[in-house]
């Protein structure tokens, strides 16, 4: 049987890729942004001084370069020439060369082989500017996703803004006119809507609504989405002392210490995984647990919490590994590494005590050895601030990472020390983050 693909086109800036993401979470299927795979090679073109508009440089560029995506817990990374280049490729500059290479017919032949690749491996949302005429053409559905060029100019200076970045409207809706002009007058594979596509003006409405018309597309083609929607994974059986301390948590949050919650589906991951976090309060294990709903964490704490014959009942209850801190304790590690061979989900504090005042500056190296020896990602979580009474803090989830290219080169003191200069440097951009949202 032929799987689900559907193919989003469009013009830029009509939030394609937003769309396409959310209806492909929705179906619990991948979303494959072709967008970036042109941005990818427009990326790597300006790296090497390269005329994005001269044709012959741009074949020469097409016959030997490799662009390469790969999903990371359902989300893309892009790759030239075997460096990740996900994070640099969203400027304005880099859109427009983009646009600029697409032109050319060896680049146009080269990527949609590669997506065409891609798609036939799985089910799969697509979205781009000629993903229903050329792309795939089959597609279960096609739909033409578009907005007023007014409309999509201001979004982008909201992106922008959003970024800590300021952008003049006029010369953003300029370059968006100019940019629809040469994408749909290009002569290879020019922007154009299918003819079996079904048209979908944004201009009015919320990407909530917008994913909602589509997943309703689907229906009217006599399709249930929930058919392409794997069972959601049982959740563990919780123990005891574990659901006491969820439902302690649901109150404690919501009230009189409470918690704003950022990006809180990245704790929906598959297990196993590791839940890291900044360490402010006593309760940061519940404020950062609760919301991983799916699986009773494995928390790593001090022995000292052992000592009395209660708490060690209770802490046994909650199946905590308990670790001496002031010793790279090997029993403790082994624990860990075989909670996550079981594939449970287990959570670290990286500091090992709390009340610091600086940032995962100061971590334990037992946190960086598992990950390398595991191989399971990392979940990071950044608290605010201490909880404090009525007075809300917030507490962020950031993208799971992997820290497998690092174990590749070998599991040793200067992998570990490269693991912690991630997670301080993670850190940092998050705490960055919340202070330009704060102002």
């Amino acid at each position: 049987m032929k799987h689900l693909t559907i193919a989003i086109d469009g013009p830029g800036g009509a939030g394609k890729s937003t769309v396409a993401g959310n209806v492909a979470r929705r179906l619990n299927i991948l979303h494959l942004d072709t967008g970036a795979m042109y941005r990818a090679f427009a990326y790597q073109a300006l790296a090497e001084s390269r005329d994005p508009a001269d044709p012959a440089a741009m074949e020469e560029l097409a016959s030997r370069i490799q662009v390469d995506v790969t999903f990371e817990n359902g989300r893309q990374h892009t790759f030239v020439n075997g460096q990740d280049v996900t994070a640099r490729i969203r400027t304005q500059d880099i859109g427009m060369a983009a646009s600029n290479c697409a032109i050319h017919h060896p680049v146009r032949s080269l990527m949609v082989r590669l997506q065409q690749e891609l798609a036939a491996r799985q089910p799969m949302v697509l979205d781009g500017r000629d993903i229903g005429t050329r792309v795939l053409p089959d597609a279960t559905l096609k739909v033409f996703l578009t907005a007023s060029p007014e409309v999509r100019a201001q979004r982008r200076v909201d992106e922008l803004a959003a970024r800590g970045e300021t952008a003049d409207y006029r010369e953003v809706l300029a370059a968006v006119i100019a940019r629809d002009h040469q994408d749909s007058t290009r002569a290879v594979d020019p922007l154009t809507a299918a003819p079996d596509a079904v048209l979908l003006d944004t201009s009015q409405m919320t990407c909530k609504q917008a994913e909602d018309a589509i997943l309703a597309m689907l229906e009217d083609k006599g399709m249930q989405p929930a058919a392409y929607t794997p069972a959601t994974k049982p959740r563990e059986k919780f123990t005891f002392f574990y659901r006491l301390a969820m439902w302690l948590s649901i109150f404690l949050f919501h009230t009189v210490l409470p918690v704003r919650y950022h990006n809180a589906e990245r704790a929906e991951i598959d297990a196993p995984f590791i839940l890291i976090g900044n360490h402010n309060s006593m309760i940061d294990p519940l404020l950062i647990g609760w919301k991983v709903k799916r699986y009773q964490l494995r928390y790593l704490g001090k022995k000292e919490l052992t000592k009395n014959p209660l708490m060690r009942a209770m802490y046994q209850n909650m199946q905590m590994i308990p670790v001496d801190r002031h010793n790279m304790d090997m029993h403790a590690i082994r624990a860990c590494l075989a909670a996550l061979k079981e594939k449970h989900a287990l959570a670290i504090f990286p500091e090992g005590t709390r009340h610091k005042k600086t940032l995962m500056e100061e971590m334990e190296s037992g946190v960086a050895m598992i990950a390398l020896r595991s191989g399971a990602p990392i979940l990071p979580a950044y608290i605010t601030g201490k909880p404090r009474w009525f007075r809300p803090i917030d507490c962020y989830y950031g993208e799971p990472f992997s820290v497998a290219e690092i174990a590749a080169g070998g599991i040793n003191r200067e992998a570990c020390d490269e693991v912690m200069r991630r997670i301080a440097a993670l850190y940092r951009d998050m705490a960055s983050e919340h202070t330009a949202q704060k102002a």
